[in-house]
């Protein structure tokens, strides 16, 4: 099979010759792997490890960031952060943003919302052509959990209690900004890409951070908008979440979600095999892979052994592409990450 024909076998939960893999890391990552193994660029790492997935992505052509004399820096949606060394990598924290401080609809339709003017999709039909023979993932589209960050989530919580309309409006702000920018993403690439995965953050280690009735008011009718957009166009659609978001998996199957990233094993009620029990008939898993424990600290071994344990609960009988449960962070060591892409594990 083909790399293509390996990853959309497992997205309709069809077996495979293997087990696919994706592989996501931070930039840090990205570069002492290419150092570690010698290696030309990052196709040359992702051929290494045998990915099968390649992504998309425009070109930004928007004005530049603004920034501020304390560091701060302001993207295109209008959210502040200030970027922070750590002991390993680096990562951005966000900061007061005037939306914070809205009270009203008025307040919210004064803010220079961004349109898809800010790219340039026409690079992507190279990049398109560049990944023959690999299934190609668009992806960018976050409707709960930047909204939560430009508007500050405290405030998003309380509006969607005191001042749903708020809420909607602001949610739906950001659902016409990237229906719209899948729709010039796909008329760029003559509908070349396979996947598409929309980030947003519905759970903590132990529960969902709104309430099942509140996702099917708040979520659901703008979520809904980009999985239409996408099927309409015979592209998969990938859901995201972080956390114990097991009592949304149905919400999500009925809405059309092909494939779920990225079962968070550690959180509440994410134990891969149930959820291979449960929904296994309906979805498709990607992920599973612990970038909280097994990749930073476990050993080679440890890496191995929850690659198995995982293909094998939610492969079984197709339907998972082996990731991790997040972008590979920097404290992860180069062996485990070479462990968790061995092709011997890998054979289904």
């Amino acid at each position: 099979m083909t790399s293509r024909e390996r990853v959309l076998a497992a997205a309709d939960r069809r077996p495979s010759d293997r087990t696919p893999a994706d592989y996501k890391a931070e930039p840090e990552v990205n570069r002492y792997m290419v150092e570690h193994l010698r290696l030309e660029d990052y196709e040359a790492l992702l051929r290494r490890l045998e990915i099968d997935v390649r992504r998309l992505e425009p070109r930004y052509i928007g004005p530049p960031y603004r920034t501020f004399d304390d560091g701060v820096f302001e993207d295109y949606w209008g959210i502040r952060s200030k970027h922070l060394q750590a002991a390993h990598g680096s990562y951005d924290m966000h900061v007061w943003t005037p939306l914070w401080d809205a009270q009203s609809l008025e307040d919210l339709a004064r803010h220079p919302w961004p349109t898809p003017d800010i790219f340039d999709y026409s690079v992507m039909r190279e990049q398109r052509d560049r990944a023959e023979g690999f299934a190609v993932m668009y992806e960018g589209a976050d409707l709960f959990t930047r909204p939560c960050i430009l508007r500050n989530m405290e405030n998003v919580l309380v509006d969607m209690v005191e001042r749903p309309e708020m809420a909607h409006d602001l949610f739906g702000k950001f659902t016409d900004f990237y229906c719209e920018d899948i729709t010039r993403a796909l008329e760029a690439t003559d509908g070349g890409f396979d996947i598409y995965c929309e980030w947003s953050d519905y759970g903590t280690q132990r529960a969902l951070l709104i309430s099942v009735p509140m996702f099917r008011e708040f979520i659901v009718p703008h979520l809904k908008r980009l999985v239409d957009v996408c099927h309409a166009a015979g592209v998969k659609f990938m859901a995201h979440s972080c956390g114990a978001i097991r009592p949304v998996i149905p919400e999500l199957i009925a809405l059309g979600v092909d494939i779920l990233d990225p079962i968070q094993v550690t959180a509440a009620g994410m134990e891969p095999a149930a959820l291979k029990r449960d929904f296994g008939d309906r979805l498709a898993f990607h992920g599973g892979i612990s970038t909280q424990r097994t990749l930073p600290f476990g050993t080679p071994e440890d890496v191995r052994r929850a690659v198995c344990e995982t293909a094998a609960a939610l492969g079984a009988g197709g339907g998972y592409i082996l990731a991790a449960t997040h972008d590979i962070s920097a404290d992860t060591p180069p062996e485990n990450i070479l462990a968790m892409y061995e092709p011997e594990l890998r054979q289904t």
